[in-house]
């Protein structure tokens, strides 16, 4: 593959196609931010638009029966399993423009320089659009790719039942956008010989450093508990004659009014609740293992007059090892024992583990490949090797296929929201080094 060390992608087309089709399918009208659901009208508009493009390539294009869709550009070596790029098309509910499209829209950029170039690959040369990555409608985050790895503790049966805040299963939504395919979501079946993806990096570490490039060599270990928080439900009401008064300091049974609970006597859900997602923070923050986050909390009583009986929340938990990530959520758990022992008020918790992706540890024949085409791009000095701290569809390919990912930089950090912002350069490059990354890694069988 030496000779095609000159090669370079379009940039202008690669950002004009990922602003362009954006725009059209999943922008948010108030600002340049996305929300493009997986099995949306948008995702079928986007999906649609990206199968005809690959087709025009010359593409073969099958869909798995979890949606992933598989577009391949044919070699010439023969009985050679495909050399594959992807990442996701679907965004948060108010997501940005880059957060997984770039990854997609990039091997699209790839194809599209390689045929026009007539260039010839042992491997055949593979697109993919991973379904649900970012479990936004549908509870599971990377979750068709962690299907396709046979690895991840959820099967495909168990995916199609999991339904959204309508009611509406997996397997129903998949059908009535035309995307239920019938080949094996499977990699035993559906095999590949290595795969890469370019993302942005969803952090600040590039940007704070000066880098250009991240040579990601491993994602960490994650976690997601569900936690049930029970009380008794009560009127919030007090009597009048309860009311604090000069040398009054405790409640006195004797003026209670029919329907009020008073303050002692209280088993709020709510309440421990709050004290238990406080020690979620607390005990990330004085253990350095790792980061926790809670960010969906509902109450069983919407109404402010009435003391909740019932509070579900879910915690994200996330490390650098999988040694780290038990001994954080331990620690959780140990304090959560803890508060509710002290609150004493008949509160009480219980924990379901919802979804979990172990450490991932990237291919060094793959991160190898990066490098080479990361340095020859940029220079060592603006090369900088990191771990993952976002789950990506990498980490489930990891366990099965030799795999590495290719970061860009994130302005400030920001990702999952409108203000996801990455340079058109930075783009550019990212999808330069994963064409050479590709045919570095191709080169390897002539």
């Amino acid at each position: 593959m030496a000779g095609h060390k000159a090669l370079r992608i379009n940039g202008t087309r690669l950002n004009e196609t990922l602003q362009s089709t954006c725009t059209q399918w999943g922008a948010l009208s108030s600002s340049t931010g996305m929300r493009r659901l997986t099995l949306s009208q948008a995702d079928k508009d986007v999906r649609d638009w990206l199968v005809k493009e690959c087709k025009k390539l010359g593409c073969e294009v099958k869909v798995d029966q979890m949606g992933n869709i598989f577009a391949t550009r044919p070699g010439k070596g023969e009985g050679l399993k495909p050399i594959a790029m992807g990442s996701h098309l679907d965004t948060q509910p108010a997501g940005g423009r880059y957060d997984g499209i770039l990854g997609v829209q990039s091997a699209l950029e790839v194809l599209r320089t390689l045929h026009e170039n007539d260039v010839a690959t042992q491997h055949p040369i593979m697109l993919i659009d991973w379904t649900n990555e970012e479990g936004a409608r549908f509870p599971g985050a990377m979750m068709c790719s962690g299907v396709w790895s046979t690895k991840s503790s959820t099967p495909l049966e168990a995916c199609y039942r999991v339904t959204d805040s309508d009611g509406i299963d997996m397997r129903t939504a998949l059908d009535e956008i035309g995307y239920l395919g019938t080949t094996p979501c499977d990699y035993r079946e559906n095999g590949l010989e290595a795969y890469f993806e370019l993302h942005i990096e969803q952090g600040p570490k590039l940007e704070q450093e000066g880098k250009s490039v991240g040579i990601v060599t491993a994602v960490q270990g994650m976690k997601w508990f569900a936690v049930r928080v029970t009380g008794v439900e009560g009127h919030s009401g007090m009597s009048s004659s309860s009311s604090a008064s000069p040398g009054i300091t405790r409640w006195q049974s004797s003026s209670r009014e029919p329907g009020t609970t008073p303050m002692p006597t209280r088993s709020d859900a709510l309440i421990t609740a709050a004290l238990l997602i406080s020690a979620v923070r607390t005990t990330a923050l004085e253990t350095s293992l790792g980061v926790a986050t809670v960010g969906v909390i509902t109450s069983d009583t919407q109404s402010q007059a009435m003391i909740p009986s019932g509070i579900d929340f879910i915690i994200d938990v996330r490390c650098p090892t999988d040694a780290q990530l038990a001994a954080l959520c331990a620690a959780i758990f140990t304090a959560f024992d803890a508060i509710v022992a002290s609150e004493s008020n008949h509160t009480a918790y219980s924990v379901t583990r919802s979804w979990g992706l172990p450490e991932s540890v990237f291919h060094p024949s793959c991160i190898a490949a990066v490098r080479a085409a990361a340095v020859a791009e940029v220079g060592e000095l603006q090369c900088m090797e990191m771990k993952s701290g976002a789950g990506h569809d990498a980490a489930w390919t990891s366990k099965v296929v030799p795999s590495s990912m290719i970061f860009v930089p994130s302005k400030d950090g920001v990702s999952h929201n409108p203000a996801e912002y990455t340079s058109p350069e930075h783009c550019t490059l990212g999808a330069q080094v994963l064409l050479q990354a590709v045919l570095a890694y191709d080169g390897r069988t002539t």
